[in-house]
């Protein structure tokens, strides 16, 4: 499931005061981070969305350049 997350919100949590900590975790790749701000969550999302964005385009160009192998055959 691409760019999918899973976010568990840790008890001190309180979004009254605009503070989240808990965990994160990509689908994906399994990797997790604890993260105690939304500053540090949103850096993780951006991380793995833009290496995941990375690694669509490289199998993107490698399934381009076997097809145009195929076709000069």
């Amino acid at each position: 499931m691409k760019g999918a997350f899973v976010v568990r919100l840790g008890p001190g949590t309180n979004p009254h005061e605009n503070h989240f900590e808990g965990w994160a975790e990509e689908v994906d790749s399994g990797k997790e981070v604890r993260f105690h701000s939304l500053d540090e969550l949103i850096t993780f999302f951006g991380q793995h969305f833009q290496m995941g964005l990375a690694t669509e385009q490289r199998k993107k160009n490698s399934r381009n350049e076997i097809q145009s192998r195929d076709e000069d055959l």
